[in-house]
Formats: C-alpha cells, sequence, structure tokens
C-alpha cells in the first residue's frame, strides 16, 4: 500500500494558508464531506465524526451558515435537491453549493451568482460525476461527455485569471453500493457503476486537460485505501478526508510557491517519503520476497515443489478442512498448472480437484500466470520454513541465504501546473 504524498497541515499552517482567500467548493456529498472537513481544520486540529459526515442541510454546522435549499427546502435523495452552505470569517470565506450534474440550469445560476459578487473566488475545487452517469437515463454518460465542457466553460468565463480551479476525479466505488444513493431505476446498472466511474474520470481529466485546468486524481491516490470507504460503498470516514484536504493544501502550496510544513519530506523524482530507517512499506516487504524468490538456491527451490505436492497430495487423500480462498496460499508449482492445461484433462477431472481455487479461469490464463503468481505465493510463505528447518541440513550448507536489499518505490507522481487557467 503506497503512502498519500502530501504533506501533513495543522489547523495554524491551513488558516495561513487559505487567509484572505475565497474557496468555492462544488458538488454532491463527498465534496461537501471535504467542505466540512476544511472548515473544521480552519478551526481546530480535530477531524470529523461520523454523525457529522453524515448529515446534510443542516441549519448550521462548524460556525457555518445553510444559505439555501437544506432543512430550509424539501429534504430528498432526488436531482432536485439543492444545498448552499458558507462559513466566513473575518479572513476565510469557503462557500459550498449542492449539485447533481456537472451542466444544468441550476450551475448556471451559480454562474450568474459569481459574476454578479465583487468577490471572485480564488480557488474553485468541483466534482461531479455519480450523480451524473447514474441518474439521467440509460445514455447518461454519453450526456455526461457532452455536458461536462459545457459546465467547465461557463464556470471558468466567470472567474478571474487568478483563480485555481481543481477538477478532484471520483472516488472509486465499491462493488455493492448501498444507502440512499442506490434507488431501483440503478439497482441492475450496479455492476457497471465501477467501469462508468473510470470513463467519466478519463474523459473528465482530458476536458480540464484541454481547458488546461488542475486535476486531483483522488480515484488514483484512494485505490489502496479504499479500508477508509464507507460501509454504504460511495463515502469516505474521516481519515480520508482530512487526507482530501492535505492534498489540496498541498496542492495549492505548490501552485502559490509556498513551503510546505516539512513533516513529510520528499525527495528524488518521483518523489519518495523520508521515514524511519526501520519503516518499510508494503511494497517494499514484496519486493524483498521477490527479490529472495529470484535468488533461491535451487535445491531450495525444488524442496518447495516438492513440499507443494506433498500439500495437493495430503488434501486430496485426507479430505483437509482447509477452504477454497485459503488454498490460494498454497498453490502448487508450474507442473501443476501445465497438467491442468493438457488437453487429456476433462473438465470434470479439472473440478474435482480439491484445492483448485482458479477454477473460474481459463485453462490458458493459469497456464500464464503459473510461473509468476502461482509459485512467488509459495515460495513467500514457504521460504522461511525451509530457511530454518534446512540451515542445520546438507542440502543447505552449501548455500548462503539470500542477502536482501531494500527497492525503491517508483510512485507515480501527477503533473501539476502552476496556473490554473490561460485566458
Amino acid at each position: 500500500m503506497f503512502s498519500i504524498l502530501a504533506d501533513i497541515f495543522t489547523s495554524k499552517e491551513a488558516r495561513e494558508i487559505l487567509k484572505n482567500k475565497f474557496v468555492l467548493m462544488i458538488g454532491d456529498s463527498v465534496v461537501r464531506s471535504c467542505y466540512k472537513d476544511l472548515i473544521k481544520i480552519l478551526q481546530t486540529d480535530n477531524h470529523l465524526h461520523d454523525h457529522q459526515l453524515k448529515a446534510k442541510g443542516e441549519i448550521s454546522f462548524e460556525n457555518d451558515t445553510l444559505l439555501e435549499g437544506g432543512s430550509y427546502g424539501v429534504m430528498s435523495n432526488d436531482v432536485t435537491y439543492t444545498e448552499v452552505r458558507e462559513f466566513k470569517t473575518n479572513i476565510h470565506l469557503v462557500r459550498f453549493y449542492f449539485i447533481t450534474r456537472c451542466y444544468s440550469d441550476y450551475l448556471v445560476s451559480i454562474c450568474e451568482d459569481i459574476k454578479d459578487e465583487s468577490e471572485k473566488p480564488d480557488v474553485v475545487i468541483m466534482n461531479s460525476g455519480c450523480w451524473d452517469i447514474t441518474r439521467y437515463g440509460p445514455n447518461s454518460i454519453n450526456d455526461y461527455k457532452k455536458n461536462l465542457p459545457m459546465g467547465i466553460f461557463s464556470l471558468i468565463r466567470v472567474l478571474p485569471s487568478h483563480t485555481v480551479f481543481i477538477w478532484n476525479t471520483t472516488l472509486p466505488l465499491s462493488k455493492e453500493v448501498r444507502g440512499g444513493f442506490m434507488i431501483p431505476e440503478i439497482h441492475d446498472r450496479q455492476s457497471k457503476l465501477r467501469e462508468d466511474v473510470l470513463e467519466a474520470n478519463h474523459y473528465a481529466t482530458k476536458v480540464m486537460k484541454e481547458y488546461k485546468l488542475d486535476v486531483l486524481d483522488l480515484h488514483y491516490y484512494f485505490l489502496n485505501h479504499i479500508q477508509r470507504r464507507a460501509k454504504d460503498g460511495i463515502h469516505w470516514d474521516a481519515t480520508a478526508h482530512r487526507r482530501i484536504t492535505n492534498l489540496i493544501l498541498n496542492h495549492l502550496c505548490d501552485v502559490w510557491d509556498i513551503k510546505t510544513p516539512g513533516r513529510i519530506i520528499f525527495k528524488n523524482n518521483p518523489k519518495m517519503m523520508s521515514l524511519p530507517e526501520n519503516y518499510e512499506f508494503f511494497e517494499e516487504k514484496e519486493n524483498k520476497a521477490n527479490y529472495a524468490i529470484n535468488n533461491l538456491p535451487n535445491d531450495l527451490t525444488k524442496k518447495i515443489d516438492q513440499m507443494a505436492n506433498s500439500l495437493e497430495n495430503e488434501i486430496s487423500t485426507e479430505k483437509s478442512n482447509i477452504n477454497y480462498n485459503d488454498a490460494k496460499r498454497f498453490k502448487v508449482n508450474e507442473y501443476f498448472a501445465t497438467n491442468l492445461n493438457n488437453q487429456s484433462s476433462s473438465q470434470s477431472d479439472f473440478n474435482k480437484h480439491p484445492i483448485n481455487i482458479y477454477n473460474q479461469l481459463n485453462y490458458q490464463a493459469i497456464s500464464q500466470i503459473a510461473k509468476n503468481q502461482l509459485q512467488n505465493h509459495l515460495t513467500q510463505i514457504l521460504t522461511p520454513v525451509f530457511e530454518e528447518k534446512l540451515m542445520q541440513s546438507n542440502l543447505y550448507s552449501s548455500h548462503q541465504q539470500p542477502n536482501y536489499h531494500s527497492a525503491n518505490i517508483n510512485s507515480r507522481q501527477n503533473n501539476k501546473r502552476k496556473f490554473s487557467y490561460e485566458d
């Protein structure tokens, strides 16, 4: 699991970065939670509570004000719901608009508000995706592609040139989405929602590139942090939203050329986090295991293969209670996979195999991954056992224990612009 590439900001530092700034946030309930965390960090270092993340339309939240919609209107889960919130102090102004479509008459009215106001936003943070691709009919994804350029153009034409426009990609959805978002009309499309989100994110990124606007790829950052996703499969917990806030603040520091606090030190290119000497990322442990696999003594590798076959035979004869999911860890060697691909093996024999947990894959796929994934999983588990047991045996005496070396992580880094857009 890679770490999110953003520094850690305190409330005091966040207030200083956004001092005398007008931040405008436009989007759905996820963006609303981002708004809540942002005004939270402007007042305290504490995180949001779960009930605060779930609440909507409240008259006041953390000293902000509900301007329109919400509890003043009809509380619903349909596309007509609106909510406008604002947090204002002598030196900070943060406003949030709830939208369900990237371009609509309501978005045009928001643009008119921006145009008529004397105070123009210094930062605009926007996302629209989940509602667009689910609530507007079977052709919603095509409509989204038509509407997004018009919506973005409507906004940037009323914004001054100094405004930093940040588009947040839609966060990863779960396989099973629950809650008020899942209306009966889209239940049949649930299996395709994640693909639609990927397609929408890809298209939105192209549009932002065309308009020379910034993109904060939250989908990429949180793909390996899905443990922070809420049970409904759409929303995210307080820790995730504080990380999003840190990403936004870190991005603004890059754009405005402000020095970050330096709690997380980035060095080299791509960026690599400087952490305690003995700290290991998950990827580093995997790299060590892969290095060990490539440098095992031949005798030890043969011994592992023998153990694999022994495990297979033991499970076959004794009908062990190991379930099929756990058996993933005890996949056998290349010989087994080759036999699976043998044309003489009937489908019935294939299904009878007691530890075949890849029965949903075709034979060709199994043969392709056998030399890599299957053998690697087995080796990672059995290597420590054999190293301990064979250390004293003649089999291992003539070989040296593999010398593990730490491997550098090549984390992907987004290309960031220094300016919001060009006139």
